[in-house]
């Protein structure tokens, strides 16, 4: 990857239930994604792993735990394979307050 290969995104997290208790998310990300989840449903959206800090070794359960984004935080991040962008990794969230729920499980991009 190079420098004009580098892709931010911004996305909402809609999984949280990382199989490999990795602290992976699900990210439907804006401008990628659809937001039907019919289409798209989040159980096919690719795995978004989160940064650490220097502080914490992310290996073999060394360090800190990556387990305070919930489903509907809205996300910052980046793209590891830059345009291919199939390796989503997590930079941060995004302080956010819903202005309305909606339940509909069939769309996305739902905070």
């Amino acid at each position: 990857m190079n420098l004009y290969d580098f892709v931010w995104f911004q996305g909402v997290v809609e999984d949280i239930f990382d199989p490999e208790g990795l602290g992976r998310v699900r990210v439907r990300i804006f401008g990628i994604h659809n937001e039907d989840t019919g289409l798209l449903p989040t159980d096919k959206l690719p795995w978004a792993s989160p940064l650490m800090p220097v502080t914490s070794a992310s290996l073999n359960g060394i360090g800190t735990s990556p387990t305070g984004v919930t489903n509907g935080s809205w996300v910052i991040g980046f793209f590891r394979d830059g345009e291919y962008a199939q390796e989503p990794l997590i930079w941060g969230t995004v302080p956010g307050k819903p202005q309305k729920s909606n339940s509909d499980a069939t769309v996305g991009f739902q905070d």
